[in-house]
This record gives C-alpha cells, sequence and structure tokens, in this order.
C-alpha cells in the first residue's frame, strides 16, 4: 500500500513524500497547482495537509453548520472548514466554536494542561456522558525551531533537532545525522551504524516502560505503575553509562557518535546485560501479572478503537498503524536492522485490533523485539572498534565536511519510539539551510486521537490520550 505521509513546498515547488514497501521516498508533485488542491484531494490527510500549507486565518467559527457535516468525511461538504478564500487554514488554535444539538454541551480542556506536560486545547461536544466529537488544536509553545534553523551551519543545527521532541532526542539526531551524512557523501562504518540503532531501541524501551506505568496509573492499577516509574531508570540509566546523557543529547552526529569513554567496551556490555536482568526481573513479571487480571483487560479492550481503514484513509503511522494490525515498519527495510523481524500483528490480531488495550500490548511487545534484538547485534558487532574510536575515519569525515556540497534538498527518516520521523532540508553549498520540513509522527496521529474517543465516556479520554502519547512540541515548531 502506498500512501502520503509528508507535503511541502521548497521555492515554489510542491514536493510528496510517499509511504511504500516499508520505505519513504520523495517526488516532485507537478499536478498540484495551489494549496487548496492538495485540500481537494482525497489521498492527502487533512490534519497532514493543514501542518504542511496550512495559514493564521483567524478564530475558527463552526457553530452555525450541521454537526452531521462538521464530523463529515466527504471533502466537499466540510470543505469550509479548512480554507477561507482560497487559502489553507494551519491547527494552531485561533480560537474554536463548534456546532452541537439542544440537551448537549461543549466544554474545553487547556491551554493550561495539567503537569509539565505541553499544553493544547481539546474542545469536546458531549451528550450525558457519552463524548459526541473532539476537536483539538494545539500551537501554544511554538518554538520557531525552523526559522531558528534558517541559514544555519550543520553544527548550529544539530543541537536544535534534539530539542524538536525532547523524547526522541536520539531519533530526531539520526534522522539530521543521516541527512547530512547524504549531502556529504560521508560513509559510515558498519559498528557506528548499528550501534546508532541500539540506541534508538534503547530510547524506544525507556519511553514505552514509562508509558506502560503512565496507562496503569490511568486505570488505578498501581504495581505496575510503581515499578514503571522506577525501573523506566535502567534503560536512562544504560543510555548515560553508554554516552554520559540520560536522553542521549550530543551522542548522534554526522559520521560519528560519542560515547562514555570512562567505561571500556567490556563495561559497556555488562551495562545492558543489567538493564535485561531488571527487566526480567522486576518489570516483566508485573507486565505479566497485570495482563493476567481479567478487570484490566475489561477496562482497556475495546476502548479508543481505530481500525485498519482508518489507518488507510488518516495516514496514521508508526505506533498508531502496528497497534490496529498494520505491518507498517522503516527498519524492515533499513540496512542498519540486520535481522529485524516484525511483531506478528496478524496471527495475533486479538492483541493489535485498534484499542486501549492493542497500545498497551504492543509496548510490551515492542520492549521484548527490541530487547532481543539489541542483545543478538551486541553479540555481533565489535564494541572495541566503537570505544576505542576509528582516528583515519574521524578525520576523513572532518575533510568532507569541510568540502562544499551539491545544492539540493535532502531528506532522511527514522522509524522512532512514535513512528516514522521525516526531515527535509534545502541545503545550498555551503550546508546552510535554505529551507525546512519536519514531520513528526504527531502531525498525523493527533487525529486518530479525536476519532478514537467518539462515542466514548468523558472517563475515557485521559486513558485515551495517555494510550496514545502524541507529542505537542513535536507538532509546535
Amino acid at each position: 500500500m502506498t500512501k502520503v505521509t509528508g507535503i511541502t513546498n521548497f521555492s515554489g515547488m510542491f514536493y510528496q513524500f510517499l509511504f511504500q514497501n516499508q520505505s519513504i521516498i520523495m517526488e516532485q508533485e507537478n499536478l498540484k497547482k495551489s494549496n487548496i488542491d492538495f485540500l481537494l484531494d482525497q489521498r492527502y490527510p487533512l490534519w497532514l495537509v493543514r501542518h504542511a500549507l496550512g495559514q493564521d486565518m483567524g478564530p475558527e467559527e463552526y457553530a452555525n453548520i450541521k454537526e452531521e457535516d462538521y464530523l463529515s468525511d466527504n471533502r466537499g461538504k466540510n470543505l469550509s472548514l479548512h480554507q477561507k478564500i482560497g487559502v489553507v487554514r494551519d491547527l494552531f488554535y485561533h480560537g474554536l466554536t463548534v456546532p452541537f444539538d439542544d440537551g448537549n454541551y461543549s466544554h474545553a480542556v487547556g491551554p493550561i494542561h495539567a503537569g509539565i506536560i505541553e499544553p493544547g486545547h481539546f474542545r469536546f461536544v458531549v451528550e450525558g456522558e457519552t463524548i459526541r466529537h473532539l476537536t483539538i488544536r494545539l500551537g501554544f509553545q511554538k518554538r520557531n525551531i525552523r526559522d531558528m534553523i534558517l541559514n544555519q551551519p550543520m553544527a548550529r543545527v544539530l543541537p536544535y533537532s534534539e530539542t524538536i521532541s525532547g523524547d526522541t532526542s536520539i531519533g530526531y539526531a539520526l534522522a539530521f545525522s543521516k541527512l547530512y551524512e547524504n549531502a556529504y557523501q560521508i560513509k559510515l562504518p558498519k559498528e557506528i551504524g548499528l550501534f546508532r540503532s541500539i540506541l534508538v531501541e534503547l530510547e524506544r524501551i525507556a519511553v514505552h516502560i514509562g508509558d506502560l506505568g503512565g496507562i496503569s496509573e490511568d486505570i488505578g492499577y498501581y504495581p505496575l505503575y510503581g515499578v514503571c516509574v522506577t525501573d523506566r531508570g535502567a534503560a536512562l540509566g544504560l543510555m548515560e553509562t553508554w554516552n554520559g546523557h540520560r536522553f542521549g543529547k550530543a551522542v548522534i552526529r554526522p559520521g560519528t557518535i560519542f560515547i562514555n569513554r570512562k567505561i571500556d567496551a567490556k563495561q559497556a556490555k555488562q551495562a545492558f546485560l543489567q538493564l535485561k536482568k531488571v527487566y526480567y526481573d522486576r518489570i516483566r513479571p508485573q507486565i505479566l501479572r497485570a495482563f493476567s487480571i481479567s478487570t484490566i483487560k475489561e477496562r482497556m479492550q475495546g476502548c479508543g478503537f481505530i481500525s485498519e481503514a482508518d489507518v488507510a484513509t488518516y495516514g496514521f503511522v508508526g505506533m498508531v498503524s502496528r497497534m490496529a494490525g498494520v505491518e507498517e515498519d522503516l527498519r524492515l527495510s533499513q540496512s542498519e536492522y540486520p535481522d529485524w523481524k516484525p511483531l506478528p500483528l496478524k496471527a495475533e490480531h486479538h492483541h493489535y485490533n485498534g484499542d486501549v488495550w492493542a497500545r498497551m500490548y504492543l509496548r510490551f511487545a515492542e520492549i521484548e523485539q527490541s530487547l532481543h534484538w539489541i542483545e543478538s547485534t551486541l553479540s555481533k558487532i565489535d564494541l572495541d572498534q566503537i570505544w576505542n574510536g576509528n582516528p583515519t575515519h574521524s578525520r576523513e569525515t572532518n575533510e568532507l565536511l569541510r568540502k562544499k556540497i551539491e545544492p539540493g534538498i535532502y531528506y532522511a527518516t527514522v522509524e522512532a519510539w512514535r513512528g516514522p520521523l521525516l526531515v527535509a532540508l534545502e541545503l545550498d553549498e555551503e550546508g546552510l539551510v535554505k529551507n525546512s520540513y519536519i514531520r513528526d509522527p504527531s502531525v498525523l496521529n493527533w487525529h486518530a486521537l479525536e476519532l478514537a474517543v467518539r462515542g466514548e465516556q468523558v472517563s475515557d479520554f485521559p486513558l485515551n490520550n495517555k494510550s496514545f502519547n502524541l507529542s505537542y512540541v513535536g507538532f509546535d515548531l
């Protein structure tokens, strides 16, 4: 299946990114003459179009529209929701009114959000205790990252890449590094390429453990919550032991990695075995205990459902695709993931049928999948080459980075823990950024949360929100 997973306009030309054969490819789109053309074409998910091509058109006022038209997937019926005077609206909050019938009521959550996570505006229409529809608008912490990297060299851009979504620092640093390696024609030693993939999987493990705890907290199951919020530190601790930073900041750079020289290769491998021991001795037993409790299953199964058809229609990616039984995974096509085996999504469809249970179970399955692959890969690579360094390669890389490049558009993708990151930069011959396109998986998947809660109880919203764990700041660039 081929689906559009990115759109941008560089220097007056439209480009689209297509997901096909477990890869993402870029192609120029010559048939579209305006932003509205994308809005009218069913192949382009609305959230993707509005995020990539939308402009600030002021408050959105839909109170006089029929509710069935407001919720319709018919592009003709709800065209006015997404454009004004031939200009596509953006997805930031500028004021919002939504339709609802007598006997229903509308209420907002945010922009002041609970705890320390980023804010969003969630506008509910509720009938009794049932959610009729939810409209999400973001944009409260727009940090202007795309403006700050404009006309900047690689050395200035890489630190910004790690702030796009802080819980995906490794994933974004790798995506930008791969892009620059392509631009400067840097060939990466096999061991470094494999170890960078190991770091991506370690980031995935750390976040998934934390999320299992967060979901457990939302259903009031504290045995698993207590273990996950503390022993997530084992994965973060391994990241720090290997690299000197719990979240992997300043570790991955074009052509190289920066690791903790205070330990040697043998100690590095022993540190992984300690994470494995914590997982199998402490975390896994509590996960399996939770999964054996019928009331926990009953709370999550059938709640917040997303179908395979939804994935195809709305272009959902990454975890949201896989939890609905759709096998989409860039790692299956990448040389940096030798012997990567997909999850048995079809054989175990009862676990991957698109509800909260599927999002819970998928995290457990991906933790085990990543741990097995890391252990197998560590047994095959020469860690001494990584920890002792390669002076010849470092000198060659530095020489290449001082050269001019072929001006043009370069892009890279990484299957990060939420899903495929997509980064495209237009670079001049000095390697300075002339334009950029950054598409976090959450750009597409926020709409999945809107759909998942329709017809659910108001009390189910926090659980569904936590089960998706989407990025606000990855959207607000």
